[in-house]
């Protein structure tokens, strides 16, 4: 056994809810291997389901995070000695709050150690970027591409994807990140609290409408996004934040936005020559190969300073409460960390 320290959802709630336990793994079995953890990465998806919205999370108690970046220390029968001590990023299915957990060698990837500290905001928000603009829309170069929530972790990896791939970029953020994305190289940057993205994004682009949009906003928000589609153009919708407008669960602003989602005719979609995509990084199943070949490469563009992870904190592993309420409360541009190095 490894005796450990997680981080436990008690119950659906508020941050507090989240609460440091002593924790016990088993040992690695066939085709796993032990990480100590140094950081672990948040996401949106850790606060859907610390607030009971995340319908493939388990139920309470359990411990949350998918993403980690740490050392080997242990390994399976069937693996060789060796690895101990390497470095390694990769997805974990939940237990990622913690100093160590089990994972399958085959979700991992090596890294040079110095990259601990920014490796672990690659995985689930590069690799999401990367699938929903590369192998779901084919991205194209001079295409324009509208991403929600650009100064959060998604929307940074999206545009530092897109600057690679040669894409015009418009992005929609709270006014207070506004300058920040301008620095980076962003032109067009819409504050969704006070502006109409959807007028906005068919001014920029002559209205014509955006080629390729992905969509973490869901709810009324995913009909204004087909409507400023280009002819041709592909959405993606990969999450639901209407639904979390805050630190609790409000059914009576919940249901509103479920029931104003667009619901896409097939054959409406015929007729405008537009397509619309979902994407959940957490179901792959069956393509486990796309995940290690497009995981292998955005770590070599991290290599080669092609990308370049926006880590905006770092909290201690106790402080996972602070560190959701900090989010929630919208101050992140970019990335939040959980540093578990003891």
């Amino acid at each position: 056994m490894t005796e450990c320290q997680s981080i436990f959802v008690t119950k659906h709630g508020v941050p507090d809810v989240l609460k440091l336990k002593s924790d016990s793994l088993k040992e690695p079995i066939i085709g796993e291997v032990c990480v100590k953890i140094k950081y672990s990465g948040i996401n949106f998806a850790d606060i859907m389901g610390r607030m009971g919205l995340y319908p493939t999370a388990p139920k309470p108690p359990y411990v949350p995070g998918f993403e980690i970046a740490g050392i080997i220390e242990k390994t399976g029968e069937d693996s060789t000695k060796d690895l101990v001590g390497r470095a390694v990023v990769g997805l974990s299915r939940f237990h990622g709050y913690s100093t160590h957990t089990n994972v399958p060698l085959n979700q991992l990837f090596f890294i040079n150690e110095k990259w601990l500290d920014v490796a672990a905001a690659i995985p689930v928000n590069y690799l999401t970027a990367y699938f929903m603009m590369v192998h779901q829309a084919a991205i194209r170069e001079n295409e324009w591409f509208l991403i929600h929530g650009i100064g959060g972790g998604v929307g940074i990896a999206a545009l530092q994807v897109a600057q690679h791939l040669g894409v015009k970029i418009i992005g929609t953020c709270s006014g207070w990140k506004h300058d920040q994305i301008h620095d980076m190289g962003v032109e067009h940057v819409i504050d969704y609290r006070s502006e109409n993205f959807k007028d906005r994004v068919l001014e920029i682009t002559g209205g014509n409408g955006a080629d390729v949009i992905i969509d973490s906003l869901g709810g009324k928000a995913l009909k204004d996004s087909f409507g400023c589609l280009a002819e041709f153009g592909r959405l993606i919708s990969y999450g639901f934040s209407k639904a979390a407008p805050g630190t609790k669960k409000n059914i009576l602003k919940i249901i509103p936005e479920y029931l104003g989602m667009p619901k896409f005719n097939p054959m409406h979609l015929m007729a405008k020559n537009k397509g619309v995509f979902g994407f959940h990084l957490g179901l792959i199943q069956k393509r486990q190969d796309l995940v290690k070949k497009y995981g292998s490469l955005l770590l070599k563009w991290l290599d080669d300073g092609i990308i370049s992870p926006k880590v905006d904190a770092i909290f201690p592993l106790e402080k996972a409460a602070e560190a959701h309420q900090y989010i929630s409360d919208r101050k992140n541009f970019g990335k939040v960390l959980l540093m578990a190095d003891e």
